[in-house]
């Protein structure tokens, strides 16, 4: 069905562990597979690093937090490209609003070498 934290704590993360440092372009998200639930998540933001560096936050050109558009609904999926690639071997995600549960599946298009 996806990933839930259980609840509306907006403290909650999920995290990917790419195994090595990666370069990443964008992300997928959609909301809970099982047909009964109306569940998705409709903003979040992103936190990455380098393996054993600290956390960053993904940010706009200001430098403010990036707020990610999510799902309007749990059947469709949703690219965000990022303005630039990124590079990290751990991305977290950390849902802000959604509908009734923050049930969330989700994926990261990169590459090791971006040609």
């Amino acid at each position: 069905n996806g990933w839930c934290p259980g609840n509306a704590d907006n403290s909650k993360w999920i995290e990917i562990d790419l195994m090595e440092n990666k370069f990443i372009g964008a992300i997928i998200t959609m909301g809970c597979k099982d047909d009964s639930d109306d569940e998705y998540v409709k903003t979040f933001r992103i936190k990455y690093r380098v393996d054993g560096s600290a956390w960053a936050d993904y940010t706009d050109d200001d430098g403010s937090v990036m707020i990610f558009e999510g799902n309007q609904n749990k059947f469709q999926s949703v690219l965000n490209d990022f303005k630039e690639n990124i590079y990290a071997r751990h991305v977290r995600l950390y849902p802000l609003t959604h509908n009734d549960y923050a049930t969330l599946r989700w994926e990261l298009l990169g590459c090791t070498k971006c040609e």
